[in-house]
């Protein structure tokens, strides 16, 4: 028949669904935001923060389109794809190399998203080693189920109860103590140093030179040479291998 199976959900959307899973990370984000961009954006805006014109010499080259097709200008990983060239403004993906980009985008979260899940049942299953239980394989059921019994709540409550000397009645008192977390805040990252553009007018000399001082250096016409400092030791060595030869 002609039908088209349908395409199955990567595991990060099937765990998501079940209610199962690790929370989503940075770099999952990071490529979902990435693939959003490529797929649904014009490509004609520029980027907002200038790019960059290390020509990957400060950063690592772009993975995604370390050339651009027009200018061929160098590339790096600051340059993001869905932007426009920041040097001729054209766009950096065509139709054709806009799929296949899609394309590569889909396999590294892809790739990420597995990885991420086998890092999350190998805790699960080291968690369940540390308190003495018997190990389960990954994707078992009762796994997910384990794990969030070991998971403490975030806040323990206790009642007491007290006597009053004088009515002879019994209070009852709950408090609850709301842990707070040793953890210090994490630093917000910095934001990588950009390279500007290069200066549209050429530096070149515009007098004439001078005749008479032909290799002088025009930019820079008050240099002087200054011979470096004479060292008294060396005046002395100087004397004793002359009385040597003597």
């Amino acid at each position: 028949s002609d039908c088209v199976p349908a395409r199955p959900l990567p595991a990060k959307q099937q765990a998501k669904e079940k209610g199962q899973g690790p929370p989503k990370s940075k770099a999952v984000s990071a490529l979902e935001t990435c693939l959003h961009n490529v797929e649904y954006a014009s490509g004609k805006e520029k980027d907002p923060k200038g790019g960059c014109f290390c020509l990957a010499r400060e950063h690592d080259l772009s993975t995604y389109v370390p050339l651009h097709y027009g200018c061929s200008l160098v590339l790096c990983n600051l340059n993001l794809p869905h932007y426009a060239c920041p040097h001729c403004g054209e766009l950096f993906l065509d139709n054709s190399h806009r799929l296949a980009l899609v394309a590569q985008i889909q396999d590294e979260l892809c790739m990420q998203v597995m990885k991420e899940d086998k890092e999350w049942q190998r805790a699960i299953v080291e968690a369940r080693k540390a308190e003495g239980t018997f190990p389960m394989l990954p994707g078992a059921s009762g796994t997910q189920g384990a794990h969030k019994g070991t998971v403490a709540g975030p806040q323990s409550s206790h009642k007491v109860m007290s006597l009053n000397n004088t009515t002879k009645k019994v209070t009852m008192s709950l408090y609850t103590n709301t842990p707070v977390s040793s953890r210090p805040p994490s630093p917000a990252p910095e934001e990588p140093h950009r390279v500007p553009p290069p200066p549209k007018e050429i530096s070149y000399v515009k007098q004439p030179p001078d005749p008479a001082h032909p290799w002088k250096n025009m930019q820079f016409p008050d240099l002087q040479y200054v011979p470096p400092p004479k060292d008294p030791n060396m005046h002395g060595k100087q004397q004793q291998k002359k009385g040597r030869g003597q």
